[in-house]
């Protein structure tokens, strides 16, 4: 399973891939929004885990730019 991890808190990135990776899961991370939005045009994600409050974008409208493909 392919999880991508977006938060501007790179600590809370790092523990979050830190704990699913130990559980087995492939992890990507990305730090802002138009990182996200990116990675998912380029990737295929079985499970985003995304905060609300980015800096650049809101979460929000970062799931409404990915669902329009």
């Amino acid at each position: 399973m392919k999880i991508l991890v977006v938060d501007d808190e790179k600590l809370l990135v790092k523990g979050i891939t830190f704990n699913l990776e130990n559980e087995g899961y492939e992890v990507t991370a990305a730090y802002d929004g138009e990182a996200a939005v990116e990675l998912a045009k380029k990737e295929s994600f079985d499970l985003i885990i995304l905060d609300l409050g980015l800096p650049d974008m809101d979460g929000i409208e970062v799931i409404k730019k990915i669902r329009t493909w």
